[in-house]
């Protein structure tokens, strides 16, 4: 029997929960009043992107096939670069392989149900395209801050600025981006035509996070900002006519830590005789992909210097977690662990060092990265706990009410749970998370160790319901 006739998600983008008290009131008094899932995890690598396709398929990015933000296709290498963060890369994945994501969406499963969706996203165009990859084929709706060339579903954006006016300035921090999703929350998708799904994709702190610097005082006010759109969003449902059959879900994708030093990965590959580049030449045997974590993808199949760089990244202190064949890397861990092997994965992944100590403004976790953000700015893609915890509370009619619950959780259970409140089911990685009652099994915790030489790394997972969880990892 379904327990809500309509499911209200929104999600902010990067949000560490241990960062919402005296940040932001509604969100802290909203998981306080609800279930608190305070074990909530996200994917690996922790990267918008990636976290955003298991979301919307329940699935983790080893069967749904978008495996980093930016990554190679192992089929045609020298072939143009998968930047997902772009529609029309996105668009060119399809034609070159037949598909963008691998496994069925909660658009698709919701569509056949006869069932609505609307997505309001404000992360890249690539982004909002993942979280409904064939919201078309479906005749659903989703709305791109960047505009009608940014959606696939681009009719719908001449009412939206009708009613909201003018698409919003993207300077940094997000202020007008984020009181601009809460217009379109509020005065299009909760008020005309309420699809049974609707889904609120904020910018921020993530954005801030990056630019600001996870402890500057600007990102608190854009904190602060996004709580408001949220107590907007939730006085727009507690107001309308299906409040007493509305589930709210508020969670963010992935935490940050700040950087603390900036290692140009690439520059020591070739020092120490690598032709590598992050795009192929005449000149190039690796290709390479940075960030909190990386891919180093081999263009020739040479099982040999696949364990040549496996070695060489763990006698660099800059790298904290090598993923490879073990038994062409000892030492490694198996990319199976993570839940990282597609036909799309590299055969090499790297984590790159972090620790858990204070950084700026005492705020803990702090790593190396090989850029794309300013020195101190904060950063994710790795395995840090920092990195990996999320916000996830859930309000269902009908369900637990101030309880903080710490089973395991992760972002491949918020389609399984979106559906089973709707009164249906979803086969895929996740489950359908204790909102009405705990778990009747308690959760059984795997801490793996690898080592080769002096490099030890190790990763702590956990099972439950017959569902393995990643919590953590790092170099030991």
């Amino acid at each position: 029997m379904a327990k809500a006739r309509k499911v209200v998600i929104v999600i902010f983008d990067g949000l560490r929960p241990d960062m919402i008290a005296g940040r932001m009131p509604t969100l802290d008094a909203f998981l306080s009043e609800n279930l608190w899932l305070r074990n909530a995890r996200s994917v690996f690598p922790s990267v918008t992107r990636v976290c955003t396709t298991s979301l919307a398929t329940g699935a983790w990015p080893g069967r749904h096939g978008i495996v980093n933000n930016q990554f190679h296709l192992n089929s045609d290498l020298r072939g143009p670069l998968v930047d997902t963060g772009r529609v029309d890369r996105l668009l060119q994945l399809l034609e070159r392989t037949g598909e963008i994501v691998s496994t069925d969406s909660l658009g698709q499963r919701l569509a056949a149900e006869g069932r609505s969706m609307m997505a309001i996203h404000c992360g890249s165009a690539g982004s909002g395209l993942l979280i409904n990859h064939a919201v078309r084929e479906n005749g659903q709706r989703t709305f791109s801050v960047h505009g009608a060339g940014a959606t696939l579903t681009p009719e719908i954006v001449p009412g939206i600025l009708a009613t909201c006016g003018p698409l919003p300035s993207q300077d940094v921090p997000k202020f007008d981006v984020v009181a601009y999703a809460g217009r379109v929350a509020n005065e299009v998708a909760l008020a005309k035509e309420q699809a049974d799904v609707t889904l609120v994709w904020l910018p921020e702190p993530d954005t801030s996070f990056h630019f600001c610097g996870i402890h500057s005082e600007r990102t608190d006010q854009v904190m602060s900002a996004a709580d408001a759109v949220f107590a907007e969003i939730l006085d727009t449902v507690r107001k309308g006519p299906y409040a007493s059959q509305t589930a709210v879900i508020a969670l963010s994708d992935h935490g940050q830590i700040a950087t603390s030093a900036l290692v140009d990965l690439v520059q020591l590959l070739r020092t120490d005789g690598f032709r590598a580049d992050e795009m192929p030449n005449d000149d190039t045997e690796i290709l390479v992909t940075g960030g909190n974590m990386g891919e180093l993808r081999p263009l020739a199949n040479d099982f040999g210097l696949v364990r040549d760089l496996g070695q060489w990244l763990m006698q660099r202190d800059e790298i904290g977690m090598v993923f490879a064949d073990p038994e062409m890397v000892p030492g490694a861990f198996s990319p199976a662990a993570v839940h990282q092997v597609h036909a799309r994965s590299a055969d090499l992944l790297y984590v790159m060092r972090s620790h858990e100590i204070p950084g700026p403004g005492g705020i803990p976790g702090i790593g190396v990265f090989t850029g794309g953000v300013p020195l101190g700015g904060g950063m994710h893609g790795g395995l840090n706990r920092f990195e990996m915890n999320t916000v996830l509370g859930i309000a269902a009619p009908d369900g637990r009410r101030q309880e903080s619950d710490d089973t395991p959780a992760s972002l491949i259970d918020i389609a399984p749970t979106v559906l089973g409140l709707l009164g249906t089911t979803f086969r895929c990685d996740g489950r359908f998370l204790p909102v009405f009652e705990p778990e009747s099994e308690h959760a059984e915790i795997e801490i793996m160790h690898e080592s080769h030489g002096t490099f030890q790394q190790r990763l702590v997972r956990s099972r439950i319901a017959g569902r393995e969880y990643l919590i953590e990892g790092g170099r030991a």
